[in-house]
């Protein structure tokens, strides 16, 4: 992530990633994730 960016900026990205990585889910896989609140511990538990 950039490092110019505020801590609010950096959050307000991530809450982003997972929203639009959540909405691409079926309801199986989303049941697995849906926990997850970090994109990228979001991403690694889906690349198992």
């Amino acid at each position: 992530m950039p490092g110019h960016l505020s801590a609010e900026e950096k959050t307000e990205m991530n809450d982003k990633a997972v929203s639009a990585i959540i909405l691409c889910l079926w309801d199986k896989v989303l049941r697995e994730v849906a926990r997850e609140t970090s994109a990228v511990l979001l991403w690694t538990k889906l690349d198992v």
